[in-house]
């Protein structure tokens, strides 16, 4: 009878306790879950208003309001006007910073997050969509601020799922939280599978404009952002031709073309017919051919940024280790570009921290320590550039780049990290840095704190380094977490349980000392 009222009493309290799940794990009735409040997005009029200022008929505005429908968590608002770039300015650049900030400034009035804004072309039909939210407006990502997404058929499907990747990616970014950040890298993981797919059958999804190829490409990097790296590989196989193209232009480079040995006939005659071979160059050398950069336009450098990052990304992850000379000379090309026509400081530091985070790399790749200092370089003189308090990401992303080149310095020569070098580095960078907007950085760089931390107080038998070690190795874990980032969050798991089991052993050891008096320390060592 006693056991009657005990699960009488465990069931009452499953019922009415707050905060507490019942057997089988679900959320009682008297909590009830958070609603989610929904994404505001805002669509302008593609088509500009008449003279009298008067509204024209938008078809592609219309569609693009039914084809983002189907994006759950989402409401669409629309804009109310033509929103176009200033080209009678003498600086590109300027116009399209100033487009974007107009168009998303009048989002924002309506409380929207993210503006779909551009034109339709008359004589054409094309579709030229440009994409606005606080990330690309921000210094961690001012150089993919210029991408236009252009479609040659704007009701093609691809089109439409084009867009939809897009919007997710503003989810994403406004996701906080480990449930709502797994949910929209689900979301935005299963847009972006159905285009891998494709392109790994070797199928052209190019087919209803570049479009396609760069709302793909710019998914992929908003989910290596998270540590989901494996759509790198095949977004730069997709994009790699669209620069290849804009290479030709920029710096027309000509094929090697060599004539080949005439073969000799039975009779040692000569054949009339000559043999050419041409020989197709790499994109490594057709970046050195670029000469007149005043051609590189807003639209050319961000899709050579957006390369340029998949290229980085790409070689973090050892999918792509071969590319670091093409990342090298595209980032130096881009430098070259803010620098000599009219680049601000922030697009000049995040080119110039690029530069030394390819140079980083592809010197630990090859084992080359003068490449690797070289780099660290770089990143002095991109931190000379930013502010740290007006951009405090941008700041906290380079230095973090610098006492990593420091590390990687160290790894190459075999000798030991200056600790006392790296580590306040390290520190400055979590300072500035936003763990709430930004945990996928901030864990990068507490755990590579913790891995210096660690590493060195293992080698001078430091207990207290390495709890500290360990206490930044818990930090990093809960941070990946937080950003749903699922590989790093288990690589932060394993370094807490090897500065467990060291501390373990340190202990152990410092017992039998205590305990012999030093005789055992030999023994124990």
């Amino acid at each position: 009878m006693a056991g009657f009222w005990s699960m009488v009493g465990l069931v009452f309290k499953s019922i009415f306790a707050t905060g507490e799940t019942v057997g089988d794990g679900s959320v009682p009735e008297t909590e009830t879950a958070e609603p989610v409040e929904p994404c505001l997005y805002a669509i302008a009029h593609f088509v500009p208003e008449d003279p009298s200022g008067t509204p024209l008929p938008d078809q592609a505005g219309d569609w693009m309001k039914r084809i983002l429908s189907d994006i759950p968590d989402t409401t669409a608002l629309s804009l109310g006007r033509h929103i176009a770039i200033n080209t009678d300015i003498a600086d590109l650049f300027q116009g399209v910073r100033e487009a974007h900030a107009s168009a998303l400034n009048l989002a924002h009035r309506q409380d929207a997050t993210a503006v779909f804004w551009g034109q339709t072309d008359p004589d054409t039909g094309t579709l030229n969509v440009h994409f606005s939210n606080d990330t690309l407006v921000s210094p961690l990502y001012e150089l993919l601020m210029p991408l236009i997404h252009s479609f040659h058929q704007p009701q093609h499907k691809d089109t439409a799922a084009a867009l939809q990747i897009l919007l997710t990616c503003e989810l994403l970014a406004q996701a906080r939280g480990h449930d709502r950040r797994a949910l929209q890298v689900a979301r935005l993981s299963s847009h972006l599978d159905d285009f891998q797919e494709r392109i790994n059958n070797g199928e052209n999804i190019a087919d209803a404009g570049p479009g396609v190829v760069t709302a793909y490409a710019f998914g992929a990097v908003m989910l290596a952002e998270t540590g989901e790296r494996s759509y790198c590989a095949s977004a730069i196989r997709v994009i790699e031709p669209i620069i290849r193209d804009i290479l030709m232009i920029v710096g027309d480079p000509q094929k090697d073309v060599k004539k080949a040995k005439q073969p000799a006939g039975l009779l040692h005659e000569r054949i009339t017919r000559q043999q050419t071979v041409e020989t197709v160059l790499k994109t490594e050398d057709m970046l050195r051919g670029v000469g007149d950069l005043s051609l590189v336009n807003p639209q050319r450098s961000a899709l050579m940024a957006l390369y340029g990052t998949l290229l980085n990304w790409s070689m973090i992850s050892n999918m792509n280790a071969r590319s670091g000379g093409t990342a090298i000379g595209l980032w130096k090309l881009l430098e070259r570009r803010f620098e000599l026509m009219a680049g601000t400081p922030v697009s000049r530091a995040i080119a110039i921290g690029k530069l030394g985070e390819a140079m980083m790399i592809h010197a630990k790749e090859v084992e080359d320590i003068e490449m690797a200092q070289t780099a660290s370089g770089h990143y002095r003189r991109a931190l000379g550039l930013v502010n740290a308090k007006a951009h405090a990401t941008l700041y906290a992303q380079t230095a973090y780049g610098l006492a990593e080149s420091v590390v990687a310095q160290s790894s190459i020569g075999s000798v030991g990290v200056p600790a006392e070098q790296v580590i306040p580095v390290f520190q400055a960078a979590l300072k500035v840095c936003s763990r709430r907007d930004h945990p996928y950085l901030w864990g990068r760089a507490m755990f590579a704190l913790g891995s210096v931390q660690f590493s060195t107080g293992a080698a001078e038998k430091d207990l207290k380094l390495i709890s500290q070690a360990r206490m930044n190795f818990s930090q990093a874990y809960e941070a990946f977490d937080e950003a749903a980032a699922r590989g790093a969050a288990r690589a932060a798991s394993g370094s807490f349980t090897r500065a467990e089991n060291m501390l373990h052993q340190l202990a152990q050891r410092q017992s039998v000392i205590d305990a012999t008096g030093g005789a055992g320390e030999a023994k124990a060592s």
